[in-house]
């Protein structure tokens, strides 16, 4: 079974990866665990534990088409911001640990949402990019 979590907070553009959470909870989907954690930090390793394959969901602060999703390496999300990152030990650090512990799942699939230059406002999650770039991944 395939584990999403989504990565936020009840604050501005941080709540984009709860709002994809609650459309694809929406769509029916059977052969995956939804999750929502509100900054999980170094808690995000319990979550990955027994999972064989995540997809984990995030905003971003990108200056692309807010709402959108992008697919990212995991070299790429240390490169940019995570909204929740500023909060603390973000979702690369996290990953980063997992890495070190060998905790990591046999996959693992990082999805961007980008929340755009102004992060204290919540932009429209644009639905058709998130279902184009997660439902073939399930």
């Amino acid at each position: 079974m395939t584990r999403v979590i989504g990565i936020g907070s009840p604050f501005g553009a941080d709540q984009l990866a709860w709002l994809a959470i609650d459309h694809l909870a929406g769509k029916g989907l059977t052969e995956c665990e939804l999750i929502k954690l509100d900054r999980p930090g170094s808690r995000l390793l319990q979550q990955l534990q027994g999972a064989h394959r995540v997809i984990l969901l995030d905003a971003v602060a990108l200056d692309e088409a807010p709402g959108s999703a992008t697919h990212l390496s995991p070299e790429s999300l240390e490169q940019v911001m995570c909204v929740t990152s500023s909060h603390g030990f973000g979702v690369a650090q996290a990953l980063s640990l997992a890495a070190q512990l060998g905790e990591l799942p046999s996959v693992l699939h990082l999805i961007g949402l980008h929340a755009g230059t102004d992060l204290t406002h919540l932009p429209p999650l644009n639905t058709a990019s998130l279902e184009l770039v997660v439902l073939p991944l399930l």
